[in-house]
């Protein structure tokens, strides 16, 4: 019983791990982690991976790169910039065929892509879902339990 609960206890600890460094410790570096929720910039970004924006201008930005911008309406694009022009920033998904309608506005840019994660939206989404909260609140629990009762039986046994 105590080789499976050692088991379980490393497993937990290493998904913890996990989370903490591609969730948590981004922040701390200036980069953020977005949920793509488009297909736009296929095949290299799919919907349901996880955007890693560092914060930058217009100005620190090249063409090729891939930006993260805000539109008026709040909604946030991440498209690879094309050219820069008197109009603006010229952006293109990767999967269109097309540029974008209107050039975007310098001012609008939050950052540049560093690199994507693989379904790694669904992932933050699994690991904070209400379920495994629960599960990981019981187990903790009956972990505890099982370690006071441990302590309280070796104290009173002698």
């Amino acid at each position: 019983m105590d080789r499976w609960i050692r088991r379980i206890d490393t497993v937990l600890i290493l998904c913890m791990i996990c989370y903490v460094v591609l969730f948590a410790c981004p922040g701390f570096a200036g980069v953020r982690p977005v949920r793509v929720l488009s297909g736009s910039m296929a095949p290299k970004i799919q919907e349901g991976d996880m955007a890693y924006i560092k914060s930058c201008t217009a100005s620190d930005a090249r063409p090729g790169d891939v930006i993260a911008f805000r539109l008026e309406n709040g909604q946030m694009v991440l498209h690879r910039l094309i050219e820069k022009t008197g109009e603006g920033l010229i952006t293109k998904g990767d999967a269109n065929e097309r540029e974008d309608f209107c050039p975007a506005d310098p001012e609008q840019v939050v950052g540049r892509l560093v690199f994507s994660l693989p379904q790694g939206a669904l992932w933050y989404e699994r690991a904070t879902s209400e379920q495994v909260i629960k599960a990981l609140f019981l187990y903790g629990m009956i972990r505890g339990c099982r370690t006071l009762i441990r302590r309280f039986h070796r104290r009173f046994s002698r």
